[in-house]
């Protein structure tokens, strides 16, 4: 198997990583079919001009992706929070979970959050998804008691860290 090499994404790899994203959002509700709208959600966060996004790939295969930007007030709709990296997405190919890709391309977020100049990260995941929070909670991610439901009905639960 090819050794897993982590990258900055490009302009070419938005639907690669996309891909990796519908894969594992699909084995995460149990093989549902991913809304169109979602989708293309994820696609305009990627085209975001403070958005980075980095790739795990193993060979030419993406197999895990990252994407984090400029934190904004009011859970997204406000102005920018000085300092403060929101971390979008970190998704793995669901053939690969449980090697340890996800903390590899979370810390390389979280690596290049810190190159930009950010001195905090927040996240929000679903309350039902415990292997994401066992991962973020590893590295250093804490519960804010902050949850609500996201646009799709979805509980979901806040997480902060200093970097």
């Amino acid at each position: 198997m090819p050794e897993v090499v982590l990258r900055r994404g490009r302009a070419a790899d938005v639907e690669p990583a996309v891909a990796v994203w519908r894969a594992a959002q699909a084995a995460r509700q149990g093989r549902r079919l991913v809304r169109v709208e979602s989708e293309e959600r994820v696609r305009s966060y990627t085209l975001k001009p403070d958005a980075f996004l980095l790739l795990a790939e193993a060979g030419s295969e993406v197999v895990g992706m990252g994407l984090g930007m400029q934190g904004l007030a009011d859970d997204g709709a406000g102005p920018p929070v000085p300092g403060l990296c929101h971390i979008a997405m970190i998704f793995v190919a669901p053939e690969r979970w449980g090697e340890g890709i996800g903390g590899r391309v979370l810390g390389g977020v979280l690596e290049e959050a810190c190159s930009r100049g950010y001195e905090r990260a927040q996240l929000w995941t679903h309350a039902d998804n415990a292997r994401a929070q066992r991962l973020y909670e590893r590295h250093g991610f804490r519960r804010t008691g902050r949850e609500k439901d996201d646009d799709l009905g979805e509980w979901i639960v806040h997480y902060e860290r200093a970097l």
